[in-house]
């Protein structure tokens, strides 16, 4: 149900703008991270926290805010997420010590999860039929990647021409225009019907995503220890439990009844593997450019450019790629492209820092990115009734974006134990205080700190390379699983009705 007194074009114009905003939001610690962790002397652990207290509650939150959207109008839902997200940034430009960056990233991350499956229910809302559905999929795929060039650009050059803080605080004006936009563009559009707040599935996912997400990346900084297995445990028994609450409430966050639809469940699961592989590669290069090869924020901002830039010039043509190749080719071929620049880029030794020597597979990541979002979403959306739009929104959302938090989560587990691995063995050839001195830095910050080190310091970037390349292969490895899944089990929906259940979705 939507209000037809305002154009269609206005209102996929503000939904564009809105997951612009929130991309750029995403994306504005890639570049200046090197600098976050000098400034404040973050620890691995603590420098993918940054990343991740961004990603965590916007995948949290984004099935409740599909359905405050349906109830409460998502034009309503789009204005007041970009509030808060302004506020998040807000609180992270100000920002004199990691915890409170983290309490930004997290304010701010709630604000995405409401404005990343409303921005994207309301513009394929509008839309009369199957086709122009597809091209505002494509328009709104496309806005994210501008977003992620604006967002590394504007906090690249911010944080080296001021400081790191302003790249946080450039969000807030761009956040105003972005509500000025929603008021005077975006029609009001709802679906209330068999859509209700579902409280006990709310807190079964949150607390499920937030203890395993802690639980991995607490794991991988210390110790396996008995908490940290709990943690993982809980959260485990977190999403088993929303599983079996959205099967027996009567009107449930998630129609659980779209997953016996293979397209659509295909599609979900290629967003969360492969948008783990796409992040934890992008979170990889951050790290390389920024925290080990301590580059500028607009000489890191390059490679994103590259990344996310140059392949924009092929969105245009994505609506009609749809229609020539399907969404199956689309997908898999991506999620290909998209495997073959992380073992390109994982071949790459550190110590070789020059653009050009990355510009094939960032290339190769960035066209794959771009065909699996398009036709990924476009896909799953597709494969359920008009009247679940929101429902189909949020859930897709929340899948990429599960899978966008737990990659640099993962990533950067498996990076910093294989650095830690392997730091003794590089540390072996030292002089004894030296070596000492790089031990007691090891034990008290991880391999990062030995960074600081004197005469220590070539060994422990060796180490984080090893570690950071592994990183990168089983981000490859992870897109390729996602390839063969879709290659198997994604089809392309002629019609739009879900097989019959015993709850089925409401029409």
């Amino acid at each position: 149900m939507s209000n037809p007194s305002r154009s269609a074009g206005g209102t996929l114009a503000a939904a564009c703008f809105a997951i612009m905003l929130a991309q750029i939001a995403n994306v504005t610690p890639a570049p200046i991270n090197g600098e976050i962790q000098t400034s404040l002397h973050a620890t691995g652990v603590g420098l993918a926290w940054v990343t991740s207290a961004f990603l965590l509650p916007t995948a949290i939150l984004e099935l409740s805010f599909g359905v405050l959207g349906d109830l409460l109008g998502r034009r309503r839902v789009l204005l007041a997420g970009t509030a808060l997200l302004a506020a998040g940034s807000l609180v992270a430009g100000s920002a004199h010590s990691v915890h409170l960056l983290w309490a930004g990233q997290a304010i701010a991350g709630i604000g995405a999860g409401a404005l990343i499956p409303t921005s994207l229910a309301i513009a394929v809302a509008s839309a009369r039929d199957d086709e122009e559905r597809s091209r505002g999929v494509a328009l709104w795929t496309l806005s994210m990647s501008i977003g992620t060039v604006l967002g590394v650009i504007v906090s690249g050059a911010l944080s080296e021409n001021a400081s790191w803080h302003a790249s946080f605080y450039a969000i807030a004006p761009l956040a105003v225009l972005s509500m000025l936009a929603t008021a005077l563009l975006a029609a009001e559009s709802r679906q209330p019907e068999g859509r209700s707040l579902d409280w006990a599935g709310q807190g079964s996912i949150a607390v499920g995503m937030f203890c395993l997400l802690y639980g991995i990346v607490q794991g991988a900084g210390s110790t396996w220890s008995t908490p940290v297995i709990v943690m993982l445990a809980v959260g485990a028994a977190g999403l088993v439990a929303f599983v079996v609450i959205e099967s027996r409430v009567p009107a449930p966050m998630l129609h659980l009844a779209v997953f016996r639809v293979p397209a659509f469940s295909a599609a979900a699961l290629a967003a969360v593997i492969g948008m783990f592989s796409f992040l934890g590669s992008v979170y990889v290069l951050s790290i390389r450019t920024g925290a080990l090869q301590h580059k500028t924020g607009i000489a890191a901002a390059a490679f994103f450019i590259v990344l996310q830039g140059v392949p924009c010039v092929l969105g245009p043509g994505l609506p009609k790629a749809m229609r020539r190749f399907g969404a199956r080719r689309l997908v898999t071929g991506g999620l290909v492209l998209l495997a073959a620049g992380e073992f390109w880029l994982a071949d790459i030794p550190v110590t070789s820092s020059s653009l050009g020597a990355h510009v094939g597979p960032l290339l190769l990541e960035g066209i794959g990115f771009l065909f699996v979002v398009s036709a990924m979403t476009s896909a799953a959306i597709s494969a359920v009734p008009i009247s679940a739009t929101g429902m189909a929104s949020a859930a897709i959302s929340t899948a990429r974006d599960f899978g966008m938090c737990i990659g640099p989560t993962i990533v950067s587990a498996v990076a910093l134990s294989a650095a830690g691995s392997d730091l003794p063995h590089r540390l072996a050839g030292l002089n004894p205080a030296t070596a000492a001195a790089a031990d007691h830095a090891a034990a008290a910050g991880g391999p990062f700190a030995v960074l600081t080190v004197p005469g220590a310091a070539p060994a422990a970037l060796r180490a984080l390379s090893h570690g950071y390349s592994l990183g990168l292969v089983i981000c490859g490895c992870a897109a390729l699983v996602a390839a063969l899944t879709t290659a198997l089990w994604l089809r392309e929906s002629t019609d739009r009705q879900v097989a019959p259940t015993p709850a089925p979705i409401p029409a």
